[in-house]
């Protein structure tokens, strides 16, 4: 019998949380995809992909402002959502089910590729740069965010801190295959796709400190993603997201400061 997928990488967890995500996390998240976008600068009309677009964060900068653009995303419950918010701003089908690790389109099809907090998480995320170098043009953008913190952000911090408490005798357990969260670990996997590094930028916001009672009832969707929530029983897991709890008393006042290092290369030609 093989092993189950870890949450990250497994659609049915992102579907499960897809709802509470676009009304919780991606208040926060697409703040970084609107630097993300700004920073690009790109021409109006550029054609965009959008990798591992969750809730459509950065699809709808690049449509808002004026992009030809499309997401795609392993989880149906995130695309449905991507696709829904994309209606609002254009018509067509802006959101498709598909595997950033193998894109179903050509070559050399897009002026950009922005993927912002998903490519690091791929199983194989070395497979998704190479494909976000393959369907950019000659002289076309990829950009790609990712956390400085190899933990998370925001209250996903928390958690972790609440992991090391709980279990001080053990590592915690990263689910991530390969770590991007230094300017020379992302410029080194830009050059093994094929890319010439421009810029890493520093983007930093305050989560404003959510209640406490947020923490026990997000808890899934906050560290659902981690190896340390699998290996949880019921029990466990609500003794865990009240440690995390009783850590949020004591956040201050201006919440949780998170760094997101937004990596840009270009194909060469």
């Amino acid at each position: 019998m093989s092993a189950k997928a870890p949450a990250i990488h497994d659609p049915a967890h992102w579907d499960s949380v897809s709802t509470n995500y676009a009304a919780e996390a991606d208040r926060m998240t697409r703040r970084y995809a609107q630097a993300a976008w700004e920073l690009a600068a790109l021409p109006s009309g550029a054609r965009v992909l959008d990798v591992a677009t969750g809730a459509g964060a950065l699809l709808v900068a690049a449509l808002r402002d004026g992009a030809d653009a499309v997401g795609i995303d392993f989880s149906p419950g995130m695309v449905e959502i991507a696709q829904a918010r994309a209606a609002e701003i254009r018509p067509g089908v802006r959101a498709l089910v598909m595997d950033g690790q193998r894109l179903d389109f050509p070559a050399a099809s897009f002026d950009a590729a922005f993927s912002i907090f998903g490519v690091f998480m791929f199983p194989d995320p070395a497979a998704g740069f190479a494909e976000m170098a393959r369907v950019l043009r000659p002289g076309g953008l990829a950009v790609v965010a990712v956390w400085e913190n190899a933990g998370g952000a925001g209250p996903a911090q928390l958690f972790a801190q609440a992991a090391q408490r709980l279990f001080p005798d053990q590592p915690v357990p990263l689910p991530m295959a390969r770590l991007f969260n230094a300017p020379g670990l992302l410029d080194a996997a830009f050059m093994e796709a094929g890319l010439q590094p421009v810029a890493v930028h520093p983007v930093s916001y305050t989560w404003p400190a959510p209640p406490v009672d947020w923490f026990r009832e997000h808890a899934k969707l906050a560290y659902g993603w981690s190896p340390v929530w699998q290996l949880l029983d019921d029990a466990q897991r609500t003794a865990f997201a009240e440690e995390a709890a009783a850590l949020a008393a004591d956040l201050p006042a201006e919440g949780i400061t998170s760094t997101a290092l937004v990596g840009m290369a270009r194909k060469p030609g």
